[in-house]
């Protein structure tokens, strides 16, 4: 039997594909050649083989079909956190139903497998091309600083894929846990399945791939490519989720003050969103996205949400709740929440106008792996943390981001920025919600922090979402049958 080692070849809209496609983590296939394809031991053999690959490497985040993993790796986290919930008319399955109530399925649970393997594709296709592209020499190469930027660039991306599984189906709140995840630092060449790796592990992984995107990838080409400050973002981010609250403070420092022009806070909050033409390709905000427009195959979000899932009213309840600091009544959100959420009539239900409108040719669409406004609330919660106080610096970095939004400092009540007698645990608390607003329905983080602060804090994630009474069910399971077919050598997640 042959294991899928092939770049594909393929013209979509007059725009050429190349992709690396992998198996399903260790999928065996009939032995025979597909069409259209070339051995990838033999079709990275100069500079320009070598970016058709990488380009490969980025369409992986690319949604192809319906139950594909790609957006609902994204979307998922939201229907556990209760931001999201599945469309009754469209999508109302067992599967689906299972998150909502927080017990996922571990058998026959199809959006679980394909956004698990997904991301091993996308690594499998990093793997491949790191590998050859170390073969070749500098002469190889008309710029000679290119083989080592796209060596930095697929390191970010599997780092990026790594850290997505991590968090979706690892015990990554406990650096002491055996419950990592399959490590895939070389191509698949077998079906040969391999035992998990420690949270720890795992980490290091992540990490040790960021330093070299940090050292190596571009400075900067657009923002669908991944870059230094992307690396510096996204392993702030990764220490954040490890605990080490001292280092992730002062990365998402570095990348907030010297990130230069490329990189900032957009003027307003909606600039991010503007779909109707390539301006949201160009907005500052982004430290690297995936790209799709209307002359190229949809990335998915857009057409998903509404359809496959849709926004519950908790975002609007949050939003206009109020948080009382020192008898002042501080309301959580002005228009931000009002601004991107909207009515999208019986059969959707509320809908978000973050991303390209379901059955328009005409917008455009970005999703969104990692902006600036998060780094602002990463330093903030990582610096508080480090402390173990609120510092002038963090409380300015809250601040920045709902004076952004809008928000007023004349002491009242409304909506206001946080005053400097907020305590910590306040403080903390105002980050989180932060979050949950700025960042709604994007990549599902509202769920994570409430997981982070949980395991970190003590939090009551119940008083968020009821049904999240079990901890071991706050990552998801590893589909049984993949087990099963990979011989038992992968331990399930507890409580499955």
């Amino acid at each position: 039997m042959k294991f899928i080692k092939y770049i594909y070849l393929g013209i979509i809209y007059q725009i050429v594909l190349f992709n690396i496609y992998s198996c399903q983590i260790a999928e065996e296939l009939e032995d025979r050649t597909p069409k259209y394809a070339l051995d990838a031991d033999k079709a990275i053999v100069d500079e320009v083989t070598a970016e058709l690959a990488l380009i490969g490497v980025y369409s992986g985040f690319r949604q192809r079909g319906s139950v594909e993993g790609m957006p609902q790796i994204f979307l998922l986290p939201s229907i556990l956190s209760g931001t999201g919930t599945p469309n009754l008319i469209f999508n109302d399955t067992p599967e689906m139903d299972s998150y909502v109530i927080n017990n996922p399925i571990s058998t026959d649970a199809t959006y679980n497998v394909a956004s698990y393997a997904r991301m091993y594709e996308i690594i499998n296709r990093c793997n491949w091309l790191i590998e050859k592209v170390n073969l070749l020499s500098g002469e190889d190469f008309m710029n000679p600083t290119r083989k080592t930027e796209i060596l930095g660039e697929a390191k970010a991306i599997r780092a990026t894929c790594h850290f997505y599984l991590l968090r979706l189906w690892g015990q990554f709140y406990d650096l002491n846990s055996e419950y990592g995840i399959v490590l895939r630092t070389e191509p698949v060449r077998s079906d040969k399945a391999l035992p998990r790796n420690t949270v720890a592990e795992t980490y290091d992984l992540i990490i040790a791939d960021l330093d070299e995107a940090i050292a190596n990838a571009p400075t900067f080409k657009a923002r669908y490519y991944a870059n230094k400050t992307y690396s510096k973002g996204l392993k702030a981010k990764v220490l954040l989720y490890k605990g080490d609250y001292p280092n992730a403070a002062l990365l998402a420092k570095d990348v907030i003050e010297n990130s230069g022009s490329n990189f900032m806070l957009a003027a307003n909050y909606m600039d991010q969103f503007d779909n109707t033409s390539t301006s949201v390709f160009d907005n500052p905000e982004v430290l690297f996205g995936s790209k799709g427009d209307k002359s190229e195959s949809i990335l998915g979000i857009g057409n998903f949400t509404g359809f496959w899932m849709s926004v519950t009213g908790a975002l609007n309840q949050v939003a206009n709740d109020f948080t009382t600091i020192n008898g002042q009544n501080i309301t959580h959100d002005g228009d931000r929440i009002a601004s991107t959420i909207y009515d999208a009539g019986a059969a959707f239900g509320l809908d978000t106008n973050k991303y390209i409108t379901r059955g328009s040719a005409d917008l455009y669409e970005m999703v969104y792996h990692l902006k600036m406004d998060e780094v602002y609330l990463i330093y903030a919660e990582a610096a508080a943390r480090s402390a173990e106080n609120v510092t002038p610096e963090a409380l300015d970095a809250l601040n920045a981001i709902r004076e952004r939004a809008g928000a007023t400092s004349t002491g009242g009540d409304g909506f206001e920025t946080y005053p400097e007698s907020i305590s910590f645990s306040e403080f903390l608390e105002a980050v989180r919600i932060e979050k949950y607003i700025e960042l709604a329905i994007e990549n599902g983080e509202e769920w994570f922090d409430l997981v982070r602060y949980h395991f970190v804090d003590g939090f009551d994630v119940t008083t968020v979402k009821p049904t999240a009474t079990n901890p071991d069910k706050y990552i998801l399971p590893i589909e049984t049958n993949s087990i099963q077919v990979g011989g038992n050598v992968v331990d399930q997640n507890p409580s499955y």
